[in-house]
């Protein structure tokens, strides 16, 4: 399912799955629910606290082994409290919006 957004330059794909994230200041991995996905950027739901503008690494890997993961190091743009965890939103590095 796409969602379209008058604001956004591209559009959102809902994509729920599992995917790792990595604390790119700590190293730390840790497994999240990936919400949704779009060109530049995501959202996935997680019980850890994250803080804005914290550099991360997502990798989502695809359900067919004939597509390659994809791997994309962006930044916090914004943390919301929601009843599943906290959902974080991911601006890719080298996107533009």
């Amino acid at each position: 399912m796409l969602l379209d957004d008058e604001r956004r330059d591209y559009k959102r794909m809902i994509a729920e799955t599992q995917m790792e994230v990595t604390r790119l200041t700590s190293g730390e991995v840790l497994t999240a629910k990936l919400v949704n996905l779009s060109a530049s950027g995501c959202a996935f739901l997680t019980d850890l606290t994250i803080e804005p503008d914290e550099e991360l690494e997502v990798l989502i890997r695809s359900p067919s082994e004939r597509l390659e993961p994809l791997r994309r190091s962006g930044q916090v743009a914004r943390v919301t409290q929601e009843e599943e965890g906290r959902l974080i939103a991911i601006h890719f590095s080298g996107a533009s919006d």
